[in-house]
Protein backbone atom coordinates (compact mmCIF):
# COMPACT_ATOMS: atom_id res chain seq x y z
CA UNK A 1 0.00 0.00 0.00
CA UNK A 2 1.21 3.42 -1.01
CA UNK A 3 1.59 6.33 1.42
CA UNK A 4 -0.72 8.29 0.12
CA UNK A 5 -3.56 5.20 -0.22
CA UNK A 6 -2.73 4.90 3.62
CA UNK A 7 -3.05 8.04 4.41
CA UNK A 8 -6.11 8.72 2.42
CA UNK A 9 -7.67 5.25 4.34
CA UNK A 10 -6.22 6.94 7.73
CA UNK A 11 -7.93 9.87 6.61
CA UNK A 12 -11.53 8.53 5.77
CA UNK A 13 -11.56 6.10 8.50
CA UNK A 14 -10.86 8.49 11.40
CA UNK A 15 -13.44 11.15 10.03
CA UNK A 16 -16.06 7.95 10.07
CA UNK A 17 -15.84 7.95 14.03
CA UNK A 18 -14.85 11.83 14.84
CA UNK A 19 -17.30 14.52 14.18
CA UNK A 20 -16.35 17.31 11.74
CA UNK A 21 -15.69 20.42 13.40
CA UNK A 22 -15.08 23.69 11.61
CA UNK A 23 -11.83 24.32 9.98
CA UNK A 24 -9.76 26.35 12.24
CA UNK A 25 -6.70 28.32 10.11
CA UNK A 26 -3.42 27.15 9.95
CA UNK A 27 -0.47 28.96 10.95
CA UNK A 28 0.57 30.89 7.44
CA UNK A 29 4.50 29.14 8.30
CA UNK A 30 2.17 26.30 6.98
CA UNK A 31 2.08 27.94 3.83
CA UNK A 32 5.42 29.76 3.32
CA UNK A 33 8.24 28.26 1.15
CA UNK A 34 12.20 28.61 2.96
CA UNK A 35 12.40 31.72 0.91
CA UNK A 36 9.35 33.12 2.56
CA UNK A 37 9.65 31.88 6.09
CA UNK A 38 13.25 33.10 6.65
CA UNK A 39 12.38 36.40 5.25
CA UNK A 40 9.02 36.41 7.44
CA UNK A 41 11.70 36.51 10.30
CA UNK A 42 13.10 39.24 9.64
CA UNK A 43 16.10 37.69 7.93
CA UNK A 44 17.73 38.10 4.59
CA UNK A 45 17.71 35.13 2.10
CA UNK A 46 18.73 34.23 -0.91
CA UNK A 47 18.72 30.93 -3.31
CA UNK A 48 21.97 29.40 -5.07
CA UNK A 49 21.77 26.44 -7.29
CA UNK A 50 25.20 24.09 -7.41
CA UNK A 51 25.34 21.85 -9.85
CA UNK A 52 26.91 18.17 -9.08
CA UNK A 53 28.94 16.28 -11.56
CA UNK A 54 26.69 13.79 -12.57
CA UNK A 55 24.10 16.79 -13.15
CA UNK A 56 22.11 17.38 -10.30
CA UNK A 57 20.69 20.36 -9.60
CA UNK A 58 20.97 21.40 -5.88
CA UNK A 59 18.78 24.21 -4.12
CA UNK A 60 21.21 25.94 -1.86
CA UNK A 61 19.42 28.71 1.09
CA UNK A 62 21.46 31.28 2.72
CA UNK A 63 21.28 33.06 5.32
CA UNK A 64 24.16 35.96 4.83
CA UNK A 65 24.05 37.58 8.71
CA UNK A 66 21.71 38.45 11.12
CA UNK A 67 18.57 40.84 11.94
CA UNK A 68 21.04 43.43 13.71
CA UNK A 69 23.54 43.09 11.15
CA UNK A 70 24.54 43.10 7.93
CA UNK A 71 28.35 42.39 8.37
CA UNK A 72 29.08 38.92 6.84
CA UNK A 73 30.91 36.57 8.57
CA UNK A 74 32.38 33.25 8.04
CA UNK A 75 30.52 30.25 6.30
CA UNK A 76 28.49 27.28 7.83
CA UNK A 77 26.94 24.89 5.73
CA UNK A 78 23.77 22.90 7.76
CA UNK A 79 23.00 19.65 6.03
CA UNK A 80 19.59 17.63 6.79
CA UNK A 81 18.59 14.54 7.27
CA UNK A 82 16.55 11.50 5.65
CA UNK A 83 13.66 12.77 4.61
CA UNK A 84 13.91 16.50 4.89
CA UNK A 85 14.74 19.68 3.97
CA UNK A 86 17.11 22.95 4.62
CA UNK A 87 13.55 24.22 5.99
CA UNK A 88 14.06 22.13 9.11
CA UNK A 89 16.49 24.32 10.24
CA UNK A 90 14.55 27.57 10.41
CA UNK A 91 10.95 25.88 11.24
CA UNK A 92 10.88 27.09 15.04
CA UNK A 93 10.95 30.68 15.56
CA UNK A 94 13.92 32.38 16.00
CA UNK A 95 15.68 32.03 18.96
CA UNK A 96 14.94 28.48 18.43
CA UNK A 97 16.14 27.67 15.42
CA UNK A 98 19.99 26.79 14.69
CA UNK A 99 19.71 28.21 11.05
CA UNK A 100 18.78 32.03 12.87
CA UNK A 101 20.63 31.44 15.77
CA UNK A 102 24.06 30.78 13.93
CA UNK A 103 23.30 33.76 11.96
CA UNK A 104 22.75 36.35 14.76
CA UNK A 105 25.74 35.04 16.06
CA UNK A 106 27.63 36.31 13.24
CA UNK A 107 27.74 33.74 10.81
CA UNK A 108 27.45 33.30 7.01
CA UNK A 109 24.75 30.71 6.83
CA UNK A 110 24.04 28.14 4.31
CA UNK A 111 21.46 25.73 4.45
CA UNK A 112 22.24 22.42 2.02
CA UNK A 113 19.30 20.23 0.11
CA UNK A 114 20.37 16.52 -1.24
CA UNK A 115 19.70 15.18 -4.85
CA UNK A 116 15.73 14.09 -4.78
CA UNK A 117 14.17 16.53 -2.31
CA UNK A 118 11.50 19.19 -2.73
CA UNK A 119 14.15 21.94 -3.66
CA UNK A 120 16.71 19.54 -5.06
CA UNK A 121 14.00 17.47 -7.91
CA UNK A 122 16.07 19.00 -10.86
CA UNK A 123 18.68 17.40 -13.44
CA UNK A 124 20.48 18.91 -16.32
CA UNK A 125 19.36 15.76 -18.52
CA UNK A 126 16.25 13.99 -15.97
CA UNK A 127 12.63 15.22 -15.71
CA UNK A 128 11.98 13.73 -11.56
CA UNK A 129 8.30 13.13 -13.38
CA UNK A 130 8.99 10.69 -15.71
CA UNK A 131 12.58 9.51 -15.71
CA UNK A 132 13.50 6.86 -13.82
CA UNK A 133 16.89 7.43 -14.25
CA UNK A 134 16.99 10.48 -12.03
CA UNK A 135 15.89 8.36 -8.84
CA UNK A 136 18.88 5.82 -9.38
CA UNK A 137 20.75 7.48 -6.15
CA UNK A 138 21.66 6.45 -2.43
CA UNK A 139 23.53 8.43 0.09
CA UNK A 140 26.36 7.03 -1.84
CA UNK A 141 25.95 9.82 -4.66
CA UNK A 142 25.16 12.45 -1.78
CA UNK A 143 28.48 11.81 -0.05
CA UNK A 144 30.94 11.75 -3.38
CA UNK A 145 28.92 14.13 -5.40
CA UNK A 146 26.69 16.68 -3.28
CA UNK A 147 28.40 17.51 -0.33
CA UNK A 148 31.63 18.50 -2.11
CA UNK A 149 29.91 20.38 -4.74
CA UNK A 150 27.91 22.49 -2.45
CA UNK A 151 30.93 22.92 -0.22
CA UNK A 152 33.31 24.02 -3.19
CA UNK A 153 31.00 26.45 -4.37
CA UNK A 154 30.21 27.97 -0.79
CA UNK A 155 33.95 28.53 -0.91
CA UNK A 156 33.72 29.79 -4.02
CA UNK A 157 31.50 32.28 -3.48
CA UNK A 158 32.24 33.47 -0.10
CA UNK A 159 36.03 33.48 -1.14
CA UNK A 160 37.37 31.57 2.09
CA UNK A 161 39.16 28.75 2.31
CA UNK A 162 37.35 26.61 4.83
CA UNK A 163 33.56 26.69 6.46
CA UNK A 164 32.33 24.66 9.66
CA UNK A 165 29.95 22.18 8.81
CA UNK A 166 26.66 21.07 11.34
CA UNK A 167 24.91 17.78 10.00
CA UNK A 168 21.53 16.18 11.24
CA UNK A 169 20.99 12.07 10.76
CA UNK A 170 21.59 11.55 7.42
CA UNK A 171 23.89 14.94 7.02
CA UNK A 172 26.29 12.85 9.62
CA UNK A 173 26.00 9.59 7.37
CA UNK A 174 27.20 11.32 4.18
CA UNK A 175 30.18 13.25 6.29
CA UNK A 176 31.59 10.95 7.45
CA UNK A 177 31.38 8.36 4.47
CA UNK A 178 32.99 11.55 2.57
CA UNK A 179 35.61 13.27 5.55
CA UNK A 180 36.77 9.56 6.09
CA UNK A 181 37.41 8.50 2.69
CA UNK A 182 41.12 7.88 1.97
CA UNK A 183 42.96 10.64 0.18
CA UNK A 184 39.93 12.91 1.01
CA UNK A 185 41.01 16.63 0.10
CA UNK A 186 37.31 18.27 0.53
CA UNK A 187 38.12 17.85 4.61
CA UNK A 188 40.77 20.50 4.63
CA UNK A 189 37.98 22.72 3.53
CA UNK A 190 36.57 22.01 6.99
CA UNK A 191 37.65 23.44 10.17
CA UNK A 192 34.68 21.89 12.35
CA UNK A 193 31.82 19.71 11.86
CA UNK A 194 29.36 18.85 14.54
CA UNK A 195 27.44 15.36 14.08
CA UNK A 196 23.25 16.08 15.42
CA UNK A 197 22.08 12.35 16.11
CA UNK A 198 24.94 10.98 14.12
CA UNK A 199 24.65 7.71 12.04
CA UNK A 200 26.74 5.60 10.47
CA UNK A 201 26.18 1.94 11.43
CA UNK A 202 22.76 1.23 12.03
CA UNK A 203 22.07 -2.69 13.27
CA UNK A 204 20.49 -1.32 16.44
CA UNK A 205 17.78 0.66 15.86
CA UNK A 206 14.46 1.05 17.30
CA UNK A 207 12.82 2.38 14.40
CA UNK A 208 10.12 0.34 12.48
CA UNK A 209 11.69 0.59 9.43
CA UNK A 210 13.92 -2.00 10.61
CA UNK A 211 11.05 -4.35 9.79
CA UNK A 212 11.48 -3.23 6.00
CA UNK A 213 14.64 -5.41 6.32
CA UNK A 214 13.52 -8.79 7.76
CA UNK A 215 15.21 -11.51 5.21
CA UNK A 216 19.15 -12.16 5.11
CA UNK A 217 19.38 -11.95 1.30
CA UNK A 218 20.18 -8.34 0.38
CA UNK A 219 18.78 -8.72 -3.20
CA UNK A 220 15.12 -9.72 -1.64
CA UNK A 221 15.03 -6.38 0.31
CA UNK A 222 15.56 -4.56 -2.43
CA UNK A 223 12.63 -6.48 -4.47
CA UNK A 224 10.39 -5.89 -1.29
CA UNK A 225 11.08 -2.14 -1.06
CA UNK A 226 10.56 -2.01 -5.22
CA UNK A 227 7.12 -3.74 -5.17
CA UNK A 228 6.18 -1.73 -2.35
CA UNK A 229 6.97 2.05 -2.86
CA UNK A 230 8.30 1.45 -6.93
CA UNK A 231 11.68 2.56 -7.96
CA UNK A 232 11.10 6.75 -8.08
CA UNK A 233 10.15 8.83 -5.14
CA UNK A 234 9.99 8.14 -1.95
CA UNK A 235 7.79 9.83 0.53
CA UNK A 236 7.55 12.97 -1.75
CA UNK A 237 6.21 16.65 -0.60
CA UNK A 238 2.80 16.47 -1.87
CA UNK A 239 -0.80 18.19 -2.30
CA UNK A 240 -1.94 15.53 0.08
CA UNK A 241 0.29 15.69 2.89
CA UNK A 242 0.14 19.41 2.79
CA UNK A 243 -3.73 18.91 2.86
CA UNK A 244 -3.69 16.45 6.02
CA UNK A 245 -1.09 18.99 8.04
CA UNK A 246 -3.26 22.21 7.45
CA UNK A 247 -6.46 20.45 8.50
CA UNK A 248 -5.84 17.23 10.66
CA UNK A 249 -3.23 18.19 12.71
CA UNK A 250 -4.89 21.95 13.57
CA UNK A 251 -7.86 19.34 14.67
CA UNK A 252 -10.13 20.53 11.96
CA UNK A 253 -10.34 16.78 11.88
CA UNK A 254 -8.74 14.36 13.87
CA UNK A 255 -6.48 15.07 17.25
CA UNK A 256 -2.59 16.26 16.47
CA UNK A 257 -1.95 12.84 18.39
CA UNK A 258 -2.20 11.33 15.21
CA UNK A 259 -0.23 13.82 13.48
CA UNK A 260 2.62 13.47 15.87
CA UNK A 261 2.49 9.71 15.84
CA UNK A 262 3.28 9.75 12.24
CA UNK A 263 5.82 11.76 12.48
CA UNK A 264 7.47 9.63 15.51
CA UNK A 265 6.79 6.61 14.44
CA UNK A 266 10.07 6.24 12.55
CA UNK A 267 12.03 8.75 14.52
CA UNK A 268 11.66 8.10 18.37
CA UNK A 269 9.32 8.57 21.20
CA UNK A 270 7.22 11.68 22.01
CA UNK A 271 8.91 13.90 24.14
CA UNK A 272 7.98 17.08 26.00
CA UNK A 273 10.36 19.05 24.13
CA UNK A 274 8.43 19.75 20.94
CA UNK A 275 6.00 22.82 20.66
CA UNK A 276 2.86 21.19 20.23
CA UNK A 277 1.33 24.02 18.39
CA UNK A 278 4.12 24.00 15.68
CA UNK A 279 3.24 20.57 14.81
CA UNK A 280 1.04 22.05 11.52
CA UNK A 281 3.87 23.23 10.37
CA UNK A 282 6.52 20.24 10.76
CA UNK A 283 4.34 18.50 8.96
CA UNK A 284 3.54 20.71 6.32
CA UNK A 285 7.06 20.80 5.54
CA UNK A 286 7.51 17.30 5.57
CA UNK A 287 8.68 14.77 4.60
CA UNK A 288 10.15 15.82 1.49
CA UNK A 289 11.04 13.00 0.18
CA UNK A 290 14.34 10.44 -1.19
CA UNK A 291 14.81 7.76 -3.64
CA UNK A 292 13.75 4.41 -2.70
CA UNK A 293 16.62 3.12 -3.68
CA UNK A 294 17.90 4.89 -0.50
CA UNK A 295 15.49 3.82 1.37
CA UNK A 296 17.16 0.35 0.57
CA UNK A 297 20.34 1.35 1.42
CA UNK A 298 19.51 2.58 4.72
CA UNK A 299 17.88 -0.90 5.57
CA UNK A 300 20.80 -3.09 3.95
CA UNK A 301 22.77 -0.61 6.55
CA UNK A 302 20.08 -1.83 9.50
CA UNK A 303 20.56 -5.87 8.20
CA UNK A 304 24.07 -5.28 7.52
CA UNK A 305 25.35 -3.86 10.09
CA UNK A 306 27.88 -2.26 8.32
CA UNK A 307 28.89 1.06 7.09
CA UNK A 308 29.67 0.37 3.57
CA UNK A 309 28.18 1.25 -0.24
CA UNK A 310 24.97 0.54 -1.58
CA UNK A 311 24.79 -3.58 -2.03
CA UNK A 312 23.71 -4.16 -5.72
CA UNK A 313 22.29 -7.42 -5.01
CA UNK A 314 24.99 -10.02 -6.42
CA UNK A 315 29.09 -10.91 -6.74
CA UNK A 316 28.59 -10.16 -10.32
CA UNK A 317 26.43 -6.58 -10.20
CA UNK A 318 29.27 -5.67 -7.24
CA UNK A 319 31.82 -6.60 -9.64
CA UNK A 320 30.57 -4.21 -12.29
CA UNK A 321 29.90 -0.85 -10.09
CA UNK A 322 33.20 -1.04 -7.53
CA UNK A 323 35.70 -3.87 -9.06
CA UNK A 324 35.07 -6.15 -5.98
CA UNK A 325 32.46 -8.85 -5.73
CA UNK A 326 31.06 -7.15 -2.47
CA UNK A 327 30.45 -3.42 -1.20
CA UNK A 328 33.26 -1.13 -0.54
CA UNK A 329 33.22 -0.49 3.11
CA UNK A 330 33.87 3.20 4.98
CA UNK A 331 35.63 4.44 7.56
CA UNK A 332 35.56 6.98 9.94
CA UNK A 333 38.90 6.68 11.09
CA UNK A 334 41.04 8.71 8.46
CA UNK A 335 38.84 11.49 9.20
CA UNK A 336 41.11 14.36 10.69
CA UNK A 337 38.17 17.34 11.01
CA UNK A 338 37.78 18.29 14.73
CA UNK A 339 34.68 16.99 15.63
CA UNK A 340 31.69 17.27 18.18
CA UNK A 341 29.23 14.90 18.48
CA UNK A 342 25.48 15.33 19.79
CA UNK A 343 23.57 11.88 20.99
CA UNK A 344 20.47 11.00 23.04
CA UNK A 345 19.64 7.91 24.71
CA UNK A 346 16.01 8.00 23.67
CA UNK A 347 17.02 8.08 19.59
CA UNK A 348 15.31 5.53 17.56
CA UNK A 349 17.38 6.07 14.87
CA UNK A 350 20.88 6.65 15.87
CA UNK A 351 21.10 4.23 18.74
CA UNK A 352 23.80 4.58 21.67
CA UNK A 353 25.17 0.94 20.35
CA UNK A 354 25.94 1.66 16.87
CA UNK A 355 27.30 5.41 18.41
CA UNK A 356 29.37 3.71 20.09
CA UNK A 357 31.06 2.36 17.29
CA UNK A 358 31.68 6.45 16.38
CA UNK A 359 33.13 7.16 19.57
CA UNK A 360 35.94 4.14 18.96
CA UNK A 361 36.80 5.60 15.30
CA UNK A 362 36.47 9.24 15.36
CA UNK A 363 40.43 10.35 15.85
CA UNK A 364 39.67 13.82 16.50
CA UNK A 365 36.75 13.91 18.95
CA UNK A 366 37.18 17.25 20.66
CA UNK A 367 33.44 17.21 22.26
CA UNK A 368 30.65 15.25 22.87
CA UNK A 369 27.12 15.49 24.39
CA UNK A 370 25.03 13.10 25.84
CA UNK A 371 21.57 14.39 26.13
CA UNK A 372 19.42 11.78 27.84
CA UNK A 373 15.84 12.31 26.42
CA UNK A 374 16.21 13.66 22.78
CA UNK A 375 14.45 11.67 20.09
CA UNK A 376 16.09 11.81 16.67
CA UNK A 377 14.23 15.09 15.56
CA UNK A 378 14.97 16.99 18.87
CA UNK A 379 17.99 17.75 17.42
CA UNK A 380 16.75 20.47 15.22
CA UNK A 381 12.94 21.00 16.57
CA UNK A 382 13.27 20.96 20.26
CA UNK A 383 11.87 24.10 21.70
CA UNK A 384 14.65 23.34 24.32
CA UNK A 385 17.92 22.63 22.45
CA UNK A 386 18.83 26.36 22.33
CA UNK A 387 19.85 26.12 25.84
CA UNK A 388 20.64 22.42 26.26
CA UNK A 389 22.40 21.87 23.13
CA UNK A 390 23.08 24.98 20.81
CA UNK A 391 25.49 27.10 22.63
CA UNK A 392 27.42 24.01 23.62
CA UNK A 393 27.55 23.49 19.58
CA UNK A 394 28.96 27.55 18.74
CA UNK A 395 31.05 27.44 21.65
CA UNK A 396 33.02 24.58 20.14
CA UNK A 397 33.01 26.09 16.82
CA UNK A 398 34.09 29.64 17.89
CA UNK A 399 36.98 27.89 18.67
CA UNK A 400 37.58 26.20 16.00
CA UNK A 401 36.07 28.30 13.14
CA UNK A 402 35.12 31.65 14.76
CA UNK A 403 32.17 33.44 13.43
CA UNK A 404 34.95 36.63 11.92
Amino acid sequence: MTLGIWIAFLIISTCSSVPLQPIRKCDADCDYNITQLIQSKGYPCEEHKVLTKDGYILGVFRIPHGRNSSSIGRPVLLQHGLLDSATTWVMNFPEQSLGYILADAGYDVWLGNMRGNYYSRAHVKYNPDHDEEFWDFSWDDMARDDLPSMIYYILNATKHTQIAYVGHSQGTLIAFAEFGRLNNIVQNNVSFWAALAPVAQLGHIKSPIKYLSPTPIVDDIARLWYLLFGRNEFLPSSSMIHWFAKHACTEAIIDREVCENIIFILCGPETNNMNSTRVPVYTAHEPDGTSVKNMIHFAQGVQSNLFQAYDYGSPEKNQLHYNQSTPPEYSVRPMKIPTAVFWSGEDWLADPVDVSYLFDNIQNLVYEKYIPDYNHLDFVWAITAYKVMYPDLINQMQKYHPSN
